[in-house]
């Protein structure tokens, strides 16, 4: 006896990030909605972030918002991230919790909503707020990227090699989203690739017959991949310590369309670090292409024991 066929995917997505919505008001200046997702260990990539403590990671809360925005509006090509002006990371996500996200979405010209959300879990604890702007395909191909040429080959010297990341990062396959280091310049800036792999979850059980555009990598994953290089160049200060996790975003943008076959390069530079914080911003290339640009991501560092509350509450 068989069960039910798995559902085909319409496009690449990193999980299904949204259990539910329910819309509150809507009309022609805008729409506001409920969603609501609960962390589930078993969801594709999470088997692979944090192994031993399931954290939900952040950039899946950006993920829930296009999902659940594309669903809302019933486009035809999915929506996809233009721009997260502000994203603050309040408290963890642990496995089990249901994850309330309170969201408005409000037009800014021709194929472009802007998303406010506030995020709450079960306990009423504020987990995440976030200000990001979304768009249609047209939208997308007419984001225009900075000037700047492409940065020249790296001369410093090696990173670690692919077992050493395994050694620092606390993340697995399919989560772990380093796949060598180009160049590390201790406490100053690293250079890091990314292979985007065609097996990778995000294409799996995708309808077959989808055009080209449906194959767009998620960009929630490429800005995890960027803060995974981060974190790296974060480490070699030896400043950090405990479990590092996202605290904010501001000011990135993307631009273009990411495909199977490409190879992204990362550059993350170190502009402020304090106790238990770092402030880097950087760009991501595809070849000569300019992808996306982090204009603040800060990490901070947290004791285990406040970002698993199971510690917390064993006697």
């Amino acid at each position: 006896m068989t069960g039910p066929a798995p559902v085909r995917r319409g496009y690449a997505a990193p999980l299904r990030a949204v259990d539910r919505t329910e819309v509150l008001s809507e009309g022609p200046s805008g729409t506001r909605f409920v969603l609501y997702k609960t962390v589930d260990p078993e969801d594709p990539y999470m088997e692979g972030h944090f192994p031993g403590l399931t954290l939900l990671p952040a950039v899946f809360v950006l993920e829930a918002l296009r999902q659940a925005v594309t669903g809302l509006v019933g486009a035809d090509e999915p929506l996809n991230l233009l721009e997260v002006r502000s994203g603050r990371w309040l408290a963890p996500m642990q496995g089990g919790d249901e994850i309330r996200l309170d969201v408005t979405v409000t037009p800014d010209g021709p194929g472009r909503l802007r998303v406010t959300a506030d995020g709450v879990r079960q306990d009423g604890t504020p987990v995440a707020a976030v200000k990001a702007t979304l768009g249609d395909r047209a939208a997308v191909l007419a984001a225009r990227p900075p000037e700047d040429p492409p940065p020249a080959p790296d001369d410093g010297p090696p990173g670690p090699d692919y077992t050493g990341i395994l050694g620092l990062l606390p993340v697995r396959h399919p989560m772990l989203m380093v796949d060598r280091v180009e160049s590390l310049d201790p406490g100053r800036r690293i250079t890091v690739a990314k292979a985007v792999s065609g097996s990778e979850p995000c294409y799996r059980r995708m309808a077959d017959g989808l055009p080209l555009s449906r194959y767009m990598y998620p960009r929630s994953l490429m800005l995890e991949s960027f803060g995974q290089a981060s974190v790296l160049l974060w480490l070699s200060t030896g400043t950090a310590q405990g479990v590092p996790v996202a605290a904010a975003f501001r000011d990135c943008s993307f631009f273009g369309e990411v495909r199977p076959g490409a190879v992204l390069r990362h550059v993350s530079r170190i502009d402020r670090l304090m106790e238990n914080n770092v402030f880097v911003s950087g760009q991501t290339w595809d070849g000569d292409r300019c992808v996306m640009t982090v204009g603040a991501l800060v990490g901070s560092s947290r004791p285990r024991e406040r970002v698993d509350r199971a510690m917390t509450a064993a006697p």
